[in-house]
C-alpha cells in the first residue's frame, strides 16, 4: 500500500508544471545555501558544472578555508574509515614510510588514526590541499604535532617522492582525474589506497555540489573506466569496498544518484 501511495506521488510530482515548481522551490533554497549536501545538474565537463554553480557561493574549494567543516573528524574515524586503516597498516607493515594525503585537509587521518594503526616512528606525512588549508594545517600542525612528521604542499606532484599516495573523499572535486594526475608523475607510489568515491555504473558526468562555504563541481565517474585507467598505468587492484553510509543525492536525477560510494587499494605491479 505504502509503495503505490508513494508511487502515485512520485507520478504525480512529474506532471508539467508541478515538476517546474518543484524545480523552482528547490533552486531557490539550493542557491540560498539551504540545501547543503545536496547536488543539482548534469554536465558533460568541469567547466559546465562551474558555470551552472549559483553565484550566492564562492565555486570550488580553491578559495575557500573549509578547515572547521570536519574537526569531527580530527580524534574520531567512522565505518568508512576502517578499510583505509586495515590497508594503511599493511603498506606500513609491508615498508612503506612516506605517505602523500591528497586532499587531506589540515591531516585529518593523521590525527585521527593514530588511535587505531601503529604509525611506525620514522613515517613522513604530506597533506596536498589548496592554500587556505594548508596554511590552517600548519598552524593546527604546531599545536598537535610535536614529533614534526607532517607536513603540507600545494603541489600534485610531491607524490613523486611518496611510498603510499592516500585520498578519502577528494578526488570527486578535481578537475583532472586521478589516473591523469598519476601519469603525469616521473615516478609512482607504489601504494594507492583510495577512499569515498562517486561511481556509476552507467554515466560518467558532473554535478554542482553544495558544501556549505561554496558550491563545487563534482565528478562522478564511470565505473569500468574508473579502474580500467589505474589498471592500465600499472597498478593491480588488491581489494575493493563499498562505503554504505554515505550517499549522493541529485535532485530530480534518481537515476544518476548514488546510494553508496567506493574505494579500493592498488600495488603496482
Amino acid at each position: 500500500m505504502n509503495q503505490a501511495l508513494n508511487a502515485a506521488i512520485e507520478r504525480f510530482g512529474q506532471l508539467p508544471g508541478i515538476l517546474q515548481w518543484r524545480e523552482k522551490r528547490f533552486d531557490r533554497a539550493f542557491a540560498a545555501n539551504r540545501l547543503i549536501g545536496t547536488s543539482r545538474g548534469i554536465f558533460d565537463t568541469h567547466a559546465q558544472a562551474a558555470r551552472a554553480a549559483p553565484t550566492s557561493r564562492p565555486t570550488g574549494y580553491d578559495d575557500v578555508d573549509s578547515s572547521g567543516l570536519y574537526q569531527d573528524r580530527l580524534k574520531n574515524v567512522f565505518p568508512g574509515d576502517y578499510p583505509m586503516m586495515l590497508w594503511l597498516q599493511r603498506v606500513f607493515n609491508d615498508g612503506a614510510r612516506k605517505v602523500f594525503d591528497l586532499g587531506g585537509n589540515i591531516g585529518l587521518a593523521y590525527y585521527a588514526y593514530q588511535r587505531l594503526v601503529d604509525f611506525p616512528d620514522d613515517v613522513s606525512w604530506c597533506v596536498n590541499d589548496v592554500g587556505p588549508i594548508v596554511q590552517a594545517g600548519e598552524r593546527e600542525a604546531l599545536v598537535r604535532d610535536p614529533q614534526r612528521r607532517l607536513r603540507f604542499t600545494q603541489r600534485f606532484e610531491d607524490a613523486s617522492d611518496a611510498d603510499v599516495l592516500f585520498t578519502s573523499g577528494c578526488i570527486q572535486y578535481l578537475q583532472h582525474s586521478l589516473a591523469d594526475q598519476l601519469a603525469a608523475l616521473p615516478r609512482r607510489p607504489r601504494w594507492l589506497l583510495v577512499n569515498l568515491v562517486p561511481l556509476h555504473e552507467r554515466w560518467d558526468f558532473w554535478t554542482v555540489q553544495s558544501i556549505g562555504s561554496a558550491f563545487c563541481p563534482y565528478r562522478i565517474q564511470h565505473s569500468k573506466t574508473f579502474f580500467a585507467d589505474l589498471d592500465r598505468l600499472g597498478y593491480a587492484e588488491q581489494d575493493r569496498w563499498e562505503a554504505l553510509d554515505r550517499e549522493c543525492w541529485i535532485a530530480f536525477e534518481p537515476e544518476r544518484s548514488l546510494d553508496r560510494y567506493h574505494g579500493a587499494a592498488f600495488k603496482l605491479r
